[in-house]
């Protein structure tokens, strides 16, 4: 019986991936716990997105038991199109294998695992653990200052991906102790939280009056950036300040290099959605890199990674403190560098990827060798950011297949695995001993995704579906006066009176509404091929086979043939267009550029498409664990926490659904 373990978790680990990879001999540890141990696929519950699934693995509960069903969920009683972020622990109504390991007298190190904070019990140690991207701890979004600037890569989604602002280069005026420059020095100023653009008047730098509300002008902190040629070759370096006084430098550059970690006292607005959210002023910390200085200035790109909190981050208070001292600065979701893959730098990318990394294991071996738990968990977020910009390029069904850039995308990919499998081999080496169960787990796959097919045109054609101008703001907005289904991420709800609060259909028409609804998404077509988008589209009480039942699963749930996409047409970016463009709707069309390349939650678990599946993946060895044993039939995700409790002597978690898989286990 093992006495601890260790659950490293991967966001969108691909199985196929995992075995094309081994096989190749890139991924030596994950191939070492392989041999030593046990491999199975395991199958996502629905929907295969990234909350509800990680919720699952630490309580070992169905959606309908746990209530995380996707990254918002809605409540009975309030508006259909009021939608909760579930990425905190208390959406949850299970209990999670930390809970279950504090009765059993063990404590727990959770780092960045989604749903664990805030903390549900009094001994562990938890770093961070809300979710990809979350606003919690962020001052600001990543930012790109730039003198050639691209246009927006995606409707609707920009300011949530962080900030690009052109920046002008001009003749550098009312320096002091400047550094020589063989040419002009060129000068530019940059506001430190990407929400203005700094411009040169004859007054000197001044923020443009449209990008910020005048009220946060007096708030904005700027860096002044010199650029210099030191060499006598071009411009090839620059030094970044608070004043312009050459000799106090916080960073100085060339092309590539990045700086130290910077410290700044900013202001910090808070998110109404959720409870904890701070605001004020937080000292944060972020780095530069000069990505891009060509000699003769044309070409200058400076990147800036999230400002993140120095505070709050970590549980029990001090934590934060302790890590920054003995392990460096913090940045959940440093890795997911979306905002560098969208203006494709794959080096800054790859290098944000390798820190995070570095980061984990380094923080995991100082907390082991601090704190000394009995579990420790571990979760990083790098692949599923991969899969939703690449995976189109390696699909040979790419009506605009090229070899060489599916070459070079499969490289890509395979760099990011080697990350993971630097991870674990960190992770086992420096925390593990021959009483450690250690397991690796993905939460879903991906699927590549190529045209866009909503089920609320069809709703709209069918007349369940209305949408109005808003008289006193102009937008578009749902007219509940006529609409009796909703559509929102794999589910549809009745707009029922009685239950909801603008409801107008009567109880005694629930069912011949959802009849009217199954039949109008059952009838969409795909106007080149004939066939209907929709895999599979159930009544409430019949999913309760895939795990789905309870106040927070809609009237009717739907899933996608592999290939379609419906995340386009979020409550917000419906509501974006006007009326005459939702008119023009189609049921099948081309996307809009707001999917990405490929997405997992619309699907069901056993989709596939190529070289890419949506099943997930589960790799574990350790005392008295089979080696060298791969199963036959994949396990559900339910069964992953009872298996490692089974495999620790724990109860587990107390409303756990699933059962321990007792054929990993010898005897």
């Amino acid at each position: 019986m093992a006495e601890k373990l260790i659950l490293i978790g991967f966001d969108g680990g691909n199985p196929p991936f995992v075995e094309r990879f081994s096989r190749e001999g890139r991924l030596p540890y994950l191939s070492r716990l392989i041999r030593q141990g046990v491999y199975s696929e395991s199958l996502p519950v629905l929907p295969c997105d990234t909350p509800t699934n990680w919720c699952t693995l630490a309580t070992g509960a169905w959606p309908g038991t746990h209530g995380v069903t996707s990254f918002h969920v809605h409540l009975p009683g309030e508006p259909l199109n009021r939608p909760h972020p579930s990425t905190r622990s208390y959406w949850s109504k299970a209990e999670f294998l930390w809970d279950a390991a504090e009765r059993a007298g063990k404590k727990t190190v959770a780092i960045m695992w989604p749903l664990s904070f805030p903390p549900t019990c009094k001994t562990g140690i938890f770093v961070d653990g809300t979710g990809p991207s979350d606003p919690q701890w962020r001052i600001a979004r990543p930012a790109l200052y730039t003198t050639k600037p691209k246009p927006a890569p995606c409707r609707g989604r920009r300011s949530w991906l962080g900030g690009e602002l052109p920046v002008k280069l001009v003749r550098a005026q009312g320096w002091v102790n400047a550094p020589p420059s063989h040419s002009p020095p060129l000068e530019t100023v940059v506001e430190l939280t990407g929400t203005a653009m700094m411009i040169w008047t004859e007054r000197g730098w001044e923020i443009l009056e449209e990008a910020v509300t005048p009220e946060r002008v007096n708030r904005l902190i700027t860096h002044h950036i010199l650029i210099l040629d030191s060499e006598g070759k071009g411009y090839d370096r620059v030094i970044i300040t608070r004043e312009k006084d050459g000799s106090r430098p916080i960073a100085s550059l060339r092309a590539h290099d990045w700086s130290d970690w910077i410290y700044e006292a900013l202001e910090k607005r808070a998110t109404p959605d959720f409870r904890e959210m701070p605001s004020g002023i937080f000292q944060g910390y972020f780095r530069y890199k000069l990505t891009e200085l060509s000699p003769d200035s044309a070409a200058f790109t400076l990147y800036r990674t999230d400002i993140f909190m120095a505070s709050g981050w970590a549980f029990p208070e001090g934590v934060v403190e302790e890590l920054i001292a003995n392990v460096g600065p913090y940045i959940e979701g440093l890795e997911v560098a979306t905002f560098a893959i969208l203006h494709g730098d794959w080096e800054t990318c790859l290098e944000s990827i390798d820190m995070q990394v570095d980061w984990l294991v380094r923080a995991a071996k100082y907390l082991k060798r601090r704190y000394d738990p009995d579990l420790l968990f571990v979760q990083i977020h790098t692949q599923d950011t991969v899969n939703h910009y690449l995976s189109q390029l390696i699909d040979e069904s790419n009506p605009g297949y090229d070899p060489e850039a599916a070459s070079l995308a499969w490289e890509r990919f395979a760099r990011t695995y080697e990350d993971v499998d630097n991870l674990v081999g960190g992770l086992v080496d420096g925390c593990s001993d021959d009483e450690t169960l250690v397991a690796v787990v993905s939460d879903h796959g991906a699927i590549p995704i190529w045209k866009a097919a909503w089920v609320g045109v069809p709703l709209m054609k069918a007349g369940l579906l209305t949408y109005r101008t808003d008289p006193e703001t102009g937008r578009t907005s749902v007219d509940w006066s006529r609409t009796e289904a909703y559509p929102w991420r794999t589910y549809i709800f009745v707009n029922l009176k009685g239950r909801d609060p603008d409801g107008i259909v009567d109880p005694a028409d629930y069912e011949t509404v959802r009849e009217r609804v199954l039949r109008a998404i059952y009838e969409m077509r795909d106007p080149e091929t004939g066939i209907c988008p929709v895999a599979l589209a159930i009544r409430r009480e019949d999913a309760e086979v895939l795990g789905q039942w309870g106040e927070r699963v809609g009237d009717v749930l739907y899933y996608l043939r592999p290939g379609y996409s419906d995340a386009d047409f979020d409550r917000d970016s419906v509501c974006e267009l006007s009326l005459e463009e939702i008119s023009r709707l189609q049921e099948v069309g081309p996307l809009r550029g707001g999917g990405g390349q490929a997405l997992h939650h619309q699907f069901l678990p056993t989709a596939e498409s190529g070289d890419m599946s949506n099943r997930a993946v589960l790799i574990m060895s350790g005392p008295g664990v089979k080696q060298g044993y791969r199963r036959r039939t994949p396990i559900w995700q339910v069964d992953v926490a009872p298996t490692v409790c089974y495999a620790l002597g724990l109860q587990a978690p107390a409303q756990c659904d699933g059962k321990a898989v007792c054929d990993f286990f010898e005897g």
